[in-house]
């Protein structure tokens, strides 16, 4: 009876150490991200097969599905619209306004002989059917005035991106309409450019001129009267689908704060009149790249705990038409506004800045807030965007919650490479070790998010 009480007691013992053993390497076996499950997604949502994943098309819609079918897998909960049967779905249809589209610019007056639509100057926006002011020649920072047509003369080489500032500057001032005299970039891509059909309702009206329209304006004095009316398409109405899903928080106080993980999953779609054989505009990086941050930070959460505070994961529709996904989202918020408690949106992860170390990445508008800094402290190898004159905070669908008041920031290493808004930015440029190891990077920090009672604030005076 020893000898068999002693060998109950070895094998029972045994059984323990090896049951907690088993459970104390499955509590210390931390959730990470895989380069081959990356490379899966960014394949389905960069290649041909979703033809750029155009906003509003139906390829936009495919992507919104498969990231819903991803949430689903993964096991959070939906947050999209309900179907017809009642139950709640990942996915979120908007319906786009209708716009109405410039077919035709007419000029009159001084220019009507020597400036054409689309010959000489191509509109990049519109506010309105006719646009008439006195001419106003500015740089770079000068003040325009209200109701002013303002020529505005920059280096032949300044990229478009840096200039947005000084334009939203103008326009602020009450300008009517802004022409930007001839660029290299305007030049190179005036093709493209031209084909483009703006729609009315945007705020002021934006143009870039060729060599032949800088010439006639830069002949015209300041004071003389600009004159031109537009004809325009009738509106057609239009969709754009986010797709949405939760990780309900679990804490009594918490629970009720959200946190938002986002990003957009449009691109450009096809560009038949692009230069080249490619039409495709695939959009690996801008922004399929963000798009499967969201998803593996979404599979990393669901694995594990569940955090104290509620986790949304959004990927947005129709950034690159303006944002209309974001805009509805921000509007018809699922939850009580004062409950956001910040918002990081992902893009351009894919490759990595040469302004930074290999290893980091930096963060839009890092100096208006302490959310940055908290995130780095925990680990996050976050650090200030090192392009500060590209506005990149206000050129994504972060600025359109930020305007809100609502704390939000763009996570990115986009170093400014030429394949950006071409249709060579492919899945064969993406770095996926860069990739990889920058969405694990942010786990920890954002686990510490989700799980503390930390709320970031605006820094003294850089609150949008």
């Amino acid at each position: 009876m020893k000898n068999l009480y002693i060998r109950k007691w070895v094998v029972i013992t045994v059984f323990l150490l090896s049951a907690n053993f088993h459970g104390f390497a499955q509590t210390a076996k931390k959730a990470v991200v895989e380069e081959r499950n990356v490379r899966a997604q960014m394949e389905f949502l960069a290649g041909d097969a979703l033809q750029g994943r155009g906003s509003g098309t139906i390829f936009e819609r495919i992507a919104a599905e498969y990231i819903g079918s991803q949430f689903m897998q993964f096991g959070l909960e939906p947050a999209g619209e309900k179907d017809a049967s009642g139950r709640q779905t990942f996915v979120q249809s908007v319906e786009v306004a209708g716009r109405s589209y410039l077919q035709e610019m007419k000029v009159s007056g001084e220019l009507a002989n020597s400036f054409a639509m689309g010959k000489d100057f191509a509109f990049f926006s519109i506010s309105s059917k006719e646009i008439v002011g006195e001419l106003q020649k500015l740089k770079v920072g000068e003040k325009a005035k209200s109701g002013a047509v303002v020529f505005l003369m920059i280096d032949e080489n300044a990229e478009f991106a840096s200039l947005q500032e000084s334009l939203g500057q103008f326009f602020r001032d009450g300008a009517a309409a802004v022409f930007m005299s001839e660029n290299k970039r305007f030049t190179d891509d005036w093709k493209e450019i031209n084909d483009r059909k703006p729609a009315l309702g945007r705020r002021g009206s934006l143009a870039a001129t060729t060599k032949s329209g800088t010439e006639a304006l830069s002949k015209l004095a300041d004071g003389t009267r600009i004159e031109m009316r537009g004809t325009f398409s009738e509106p057609q109405k239009g969709a754009t689908w986010n797709a949405m899903g939760k990780i309900t928080g679990t804490d009594p106080k918490l629970g009720s704060e959200v946190i938002l993980l986002t990003s957009h999953l449009d691109h450009l779609g096809i560009r038949p009149n692009a230069p080249g054989d490619d039409k495709i505009f695939n959009g690996a990086d801008d922004d399929a790249s963000g798009t499967v941050a969201v998803l593996e930070l979404a599979r990393t959460l669901a694995s594990g705990k569940k955090p104290k505070r509620t986790v949304y994961f959004v990927c947005f529709g129709s950034e690159e038409a303006g944002g209309h996904g974001a805009t509805y989202f921000v509007n018809n918020l699922p939850f009580p506004k004062e409950k956001l408690i910040a918002n990081l949106e992902f893009e351009m992860i894919g490759r990595p800045d040469a302004k930074v170390k290999a290893e980091e990445l930096w963060l839009t508008g890092y100096e208006r807030s302490n959310l940055g800094a908290e995130l780095a402290k925990r680990g996050a190898k976050l650090v200030q965007d090192p392009h500060p004159e590209e506005n990149f905070f206000q050129r994504s669908d972060n600025f359109t919650l930020a305007r809100q008041g609502i704390i939000a920031h763009t996570v990115s290493s986009f170093g400014l490479h030429t394949d950006y808004h071409h249709a060579s930015d492919e899945v064969k440029t993406i770095d996926f070790v860069h990739m990889t190891r920058s969405i694990n990077s942010m786990i920890a920090p954002i686990e510490w998010l989700v799980n503390s009672d930390f709320v970031p604030v605006w820094y003294e005076g850089t609150k949008p």
